[in-house]
């Protein structure tokens, strides 16, 4: 009975130290908020830029990796579970890919000399890219509902194979700043 006391104690003292550490931190913090001169307020030299049109492009990539994420798993089987998760990998991987190109599209849409020709693909690239991602989303989907329909892994090994084909989701950057004579390549049919 008195080692439970001893350990009220402690865990009292150290309940005690931890709440006047942050008690300090706050009144240090509210201190030098306090002692830091005023700013007059600041009037916008511009007006506020139109809204971000590349960030729902890169929200849908995200926005598939995540449900096909999801969908993988729920699948019970532990195998076909893996099959699919080795899409949802190479997908997540591409993602830094699209963040680089969202990137890239922001500073092509901030700068003054525009190369019209250039922005235009790279709007196309990031587009195609989120179709591709919304479309290997669906068939992972899909592959997921057969699956629960009939657990034929055979099958769910042959649909894995013909979606890891589609990949990279992205197709290269000379694609986007070369000639724009590079057909996209299409996705396969439901």
């Amino acid at each position: 009975m008195d080692r439970f006391w001893v350990q009220v104690v402690i865990a009292l003292v150290a309940g005690a130290l931890g709440a006047a550490a942050v008690l300090t931190f706050y009144v240090l913090k509210r201190q030098a908020r306090d002692q830091a001169p005023e700013q007059p307020p600041t009037t916008p030299a511009e007006p506020p830029s139109a809204p971000d049109r590349w960030l729902p492009q890169l929200r849908r990539c995200e926005q598939a990796v995540r449900r096909a994420a999801l969908a993988v798993d729920s699948v019970s089987s532990a195998q076909a579970r893996q099959a699919l998760r080795t899409l949802v990998v190479r997908m997540d991987a591409e993602l830094p890919n699209v963040r680089a190109l969202v990137e890239l599209g922001r500073s092509l849409d901030a700068d003054e000399v525009r190369e019209e020709a250039v922005l235009r693909r790279v709007f196309q690239q990031l587009d195609d890219a989120a179709t591709r991602f919304g479309m290997i989303t669906d068939h992972v989907l899909e592959t997921v509902v057969q699956l629960v329909a009939d657990a034929d892994l055979s099958q769910m090994h042959e649909q894995v194979m013909v979606l890891r084909e589609q990949f990279p989701l992205l197709r290269p950057m000379s694609a986007v700043f070369g000639p724009a004579t590079a057909p996209p390549r299409s996705l396969i049919s439901a």
